[in-house]
């Protein structure tokens, strides 16, 4: 039986599509299936079979299969040092200007100390390499073949579930998303305050509500309804702060779908698969400081309403994922976008995340700008997408390690442009990370105990009392 070419497989998989029926002469575009989020898919896939970054347009100028998979042999000859074929060498982007030096270990902040604390079976980040994985899985696996609730699954059980488990798993989180009374009225009381605050006193408000309303006969796993709970938290106070009635959760939708219904906004299919995939990106990132925060307060047997808590608000502070909505408000602003990513260069040190740097771009930007790219928001969407390409675009390796702009502020651009108000990109990344947080949680409780790190003193020593003579 003859090898299929990775590309028809490839295409088999994105279009759902049986590989016989893929030929030279389809063209993509032709395909029922063809949206900008499969687009984004497609790339991602090659990008992964190839073993290297391809150009952000590569897609927008391939029309057929053919062209692709001539395309595809022709950087594969690149690669391997072999002449390219002139009819397709316009396709290939050109080899870096400069060689950007041996990467045997990511670039590292001035002020920050990066030390290894334990072992963890959630995810690896891989700064050197620009890798991710979720308990094995490459990012670029999940990209477009699952959703938020089966990524759930997947941090917290550790499988990806089958459609029997993901079918389970969806029904609790829907019979999980209403909010006690008391909860609820409370946020009503709070609706001018910042959403962000707001989600820190609801939390453990949530926890009161639980010792109060328990029912022995309720299963529901608490760390799930943690997860369905807090977008209907920010959804109930923007509703009361918009004047709005306070939102209904829908047991028909799935959890991102009832995020964008909850808010008023438009909950169409493209708009759905840019939130989920937002949600997907976002849920898990490594031993950050919001996830160690938790892992520490687990560790000291901190109940899960309180791990969540301190997560965050580590989570807010504007060196994690605070300042993201800063970003884009100054990226939307009326200035043109060199005039603006010149200041917000200029401001970097108060407005940037800081991420664990990775030395080549985070591996999950790429998926993010492309599908802002190809989705048309709201007025004066394309105007922030281009501050952001400019302040990109205006960083040189020769000038230092290169700062790459945080997925942060590519999701959040994202939100702003489905018509989300900035001061709930916070919230949002948090729907997101809480899988993650409680990922964490779980695993330090169960395999290692307490933290209690140790401080080396650098201050004086040997001083002695002398009384005041006045």
């Amino acid at each position: 039986m003859a090898q299929v070419h990775p590309v028809i497989s490839t295409l088999s998989r994105v279009f759902d599509m049986p590989s016989e029926f893929i030929g030279d002469e389809l063209q993509l575009r032709a395909v029922d299936s063809w949206d900008e989020l499969t687009a984004v898919e497609l790339q991602v896939h090659l990008e992964h079979e190839l073993g290297t970054t391809l150009d952000d347009h590569l897609i927008e100028r391939i029309e057929s299969v053919g062209q692709l998979r001539a395309f595809y042999d022709a950087r594969l000859a690149e690669l391997a040092g072999l002449p390219v074929p002139a009819d397709v060498s316009a396709l290939v982007p050109a080899p870096p200007a400069t060689d950007p030096g041996p990467r045997d270990a990511a670039p590292v902040p001035d002020d920050a100390v990066e030390v290894v604390v334990g072992e963890t079976g959630i995810s690896e980040v891989d700064p050197v390499r620009g890798r991710l994985a979720y308990r094995g899985y490459p990012i670029q696996e999940l990209i477009g073949r699952v959703t938020f609730e089966e990524v759930v699954h997947l941090l917290l059980r550790g499988w990806l579930p089958d459609a029997e488990e993901l079918a389970a798993l969806r029904s609790r989180l829907a019979a999980a998303r209403a909010l006690p009374a008391m909860v609820a009225a409370n946020l009503t009381v709070n609706a001018a305050s910042s959403p962000s605050a707001v989600l820190r006193t609801a939390v453990p408000a949530l926890a009161v509500a639980a010792d109060a309303d328990a029912d022995p006969a309720d299963h529901i796993d608490l760390r799930e309804r943690l997860i369905a709970r807090i977008p209907t938290i920010f959804a109930t106070q923007q509703a009361a702060r918009a004047g709005r009635r306070l939102p209904e959760p829908r047991p028909d939708l799935t959890h991102a779908e009832n995020i964008l219904y909850m808010l008023g906004l438009p909950h169409d299919p493209e708009r759905v698969r840019l939130v989920d995939l937002c949600l997907v990106l976002q849920a898990e990132h490594g031993c950050n400081a919001s996830a160690f925060a938790a892992r520490v307060a687990a560790g000291t047997g901190a109940d899960t309403f309180a791990t969540v808590t301190v997560a965050l608000a580590t989570f807010t502070g504007p060196l994690h994922g605070g300042a993201a909505h800063q970003v884009i408000d100054l990226a939307s602003g009326d200035d043109n976008p060199q005039t603006a990513a010149a200041y917000l260069r200029g401001r970097a040190d108060a407005t940037a995340p800081r991420p664990v740097p990775y030395a080549e771009e985070d591996p999950r930007v790429r998926p993010l700008r492309e599908a802002a790219r190809r989705f048309r928001g709201g007025p004066g969407s394309d105007h922030v997408l281009d501050v952001l390409d400019a302040v990109r675009a205006a960083a040189h390796p020769s000038k230092g390690p290169r700062p790459y702009l945080t997925v942060d502020c590519y999701a959040a651009a994202i939100y702003h442009m489905l018509g989300m108000p900035s001061d709930l990109f916070v919230p949002m990344f948090a729907a997101a990370r809480v899988a993650g947080w409680l990922a964490h949680v779980e695993e330090q409780r169960v395999q290692q105990g307490r933290i209690h790190p140790r401080l080396r003193y650098v201050g004086p020593r040997n001083l002695r009392h002398v009384p005041d003579q006045n």
